[in-house]
């Protein structure tokens, strides 16, 4: 495919993002309310051309979510810069749901992915990775396996909640509430603290 053709691709693609952004976030339409036909419409485009870039609206917004937690990963990565724990990193994970709430009030009621809190838990990993099971205070690797899949969807949860409800509390209250819930908090939210093996 050519240079021309990759460009009018993307653009293909932009159109059809921003239309059924545009119907989450200003009309505030479930996603089971969103057509392909009215996408196509809204975009100038024929159905072949849109089943050529998507499976359906809900692969639309799967692939838009991915994208923008991507991004996120890179503000995110500038944030392990700047702060001395996973704490900032949250918060600012927190800041990036509430500026997309209506967006992301449709990901997690309707799409039950874990999306961007799969993101965040994959950087935890990789920070805590060289620490043992036991120097983080779990019993067994299993135990430690066991919590992640507990954060990742329990998280999922609060951000569904909170999108639900108007993201009413600030970002950093939904960290401070995140750390009193973990009494292995500091090594596991901070693990720069944490001892390295000898």
């Amino acid at each position: 495919m050519n240079k021309k053709n990759n460009m009018r691709a993307r653009e293909t693609d932009e159109r059809i993002i921003r239309a059924v952004y545009r119907a989450i976030t200003e009309e505030h339409r479930p996603l089971g309310r969103i057509t392909v036909r009215e996408i196509c419409e809204e975009t100038g485009i024929n159905r072949s051309t849109f089943y050529a870039h998507y499976q359906d609206v809900y692969d639309v917004v799967e692939k838009t979510e991915k994208t923008m937690s991507e991004k996120l990963t890179l503000s995110a990565i500038e944030a392990a810069g700047e702060v001395s724990s996973m704490e900032g990193i949250f918060e600012r994970i927190f800041t990036f749901v509430g500026e997309h709430r209506e967006f992301y009030h449709a990901y997690f009621s309707e799409m039950n992915r874990s999306g961007i809190i799969g993101v965040a838990w994959d950087m935890v990993s990789e920070q805590i990775g060289h620490l043992t099971y036991d120097q983080l205070g779990f019993r067994s690797q299993a135990e430690l396996e066991y919590m992640g899949v507990y954060f990742i969807h329990g998280l999922s949860a609060m951000l569904r909640r909170w999108t639900e409800t108007g993201c009413r509390e600030t970002p950093q209250e939904l960290v401070d509430f995140l750390v009193r819930q973990y009494q292995r908090g500091q090594a596991f939210l901070q693990p720069w603290a944490a001892k390295s093996p000898t």
